[in-house]
């Protein structure tokens, strides 16, 4: 069956327009991304080199997702989908990098924090052997695992241009995590106290191990109420879509745009459920 010439017009035209705003769309995120602060950029550069596993530029990142969700909608639209149905699925679709970008980057800085006081001892022994704290640090940004090796790396190469106390108030302030923030306070005192800096970071690097080990117990302890929580917030998703294929409906509820919406929101209140337990059930020392 021969297509219509005006179709395909159609579609070449919406292509096109389609690629046209992409191309459109591009120097609006890099005016947008260069915006933001250099601490806001570093951090998110560093999450998706934690997520993705090899460094990448954020903007074209955000560019490829943005076109792949266009490409979703486009083809849903051609598949006969209703407009309510696109969206849902959109939304959810934009929530996924989301939910796993927040994901890695909670993972991340779980990561950093577990090595921190490893970190601390081996920089206290090296200095104890002689060595300043440029090269201390040079030294275990060498052996420590990722992501430590890459903001133990920064830190000796801001140690070397800012100067001691500020590369550890800069550093405490871009991660924005207390164990770095007392990290820079106790550096701070010990540069001042007359060289009792290797005392100083082998005291802080016993007390962080205490309070990791105090705060896997509160993370024990809440595990049991954040699995309940997680599996009551499964109810009301798996009613809505059973509703869809058990009831006995004049209009299928998938097919009804309000059903749609009303499966739409239960997913969503899914995930909600979820940061608010999250939220609900971090506990820390």
């Amino acid at each position: 069956m021969p297509h219509d010439p005006i179709n395909l017009v159609m579609a070449a035209a919406f292509a096109l327009g389609v690629f046209g705003l992409l191309a459109l769309l591009l120097p609006a995120l890099r005016l947008i991304w260069d915006a933001q602060s250099a601490e806001r950029q570093d951090k998110v550069a560093a999450v998706l080199t934690y997520l993705l596993g090899r460094p990448s530029d954020p903007v074209d990142t955000m560019a490829l997702f943005l076109f792949a969700a266009v490409a979703l909608g486009a083809a849903l639209y051609a598949a006969g989908a209703t407009v309510p149905s696109i969206l849902m699925i959109l939304v959810l679709f934009i929530a996924l990098p989301v939910f796993f970008y927040s994901r890695a980057s909670g993972q991340r800085a779980r990561e950093l924090e577990l090595s921190l006081p490893l970190a601390l001892q081996q920089v206290a022994n090296e200095m104890a052997a002689g060595a300043t704290l440029e090269t201390a640090l040079k030294r275990v940004a060498e052996s420590a695992p990722p992501p430590a090796d890459i903001e133990i790396g920064r830190l000796q190469r801001r140690v070397e241009i800012m100067g001691i106390d500020e590369a550890f108030e800069e550093m405490a302030r871009r991660l924005d995590m207390p164990s770095f923030t007392l990290t820079a306070s106790v550096v701070r005192v010990g540069t001042s106290s007359g060289g009792r800096l290797i005392e100083a970071l082998k005291n802080l690097s016993r007390t962080l191990i205490e309070i990791e080990r105090l705060n896997k117990k509160l993370r024990t302890a809440s595990e049991n109420g954040r699995r309940n929580l997680y599996l009551m917030s499964l109810v009301g998703p798996l009613v809505a879509v059973a509703a869809a294929f058990v009831v006995d409906h004049e209009q299928s509820v998938l097919a009804d745009p309000f059903g749609q919406l009303l499966i739409g929101v239960a997913v969503l209140a899914f995930f909600g459920a979820h940061v608010i337990g999250h939220r609900l059930t971090k506990v820390q020392v």
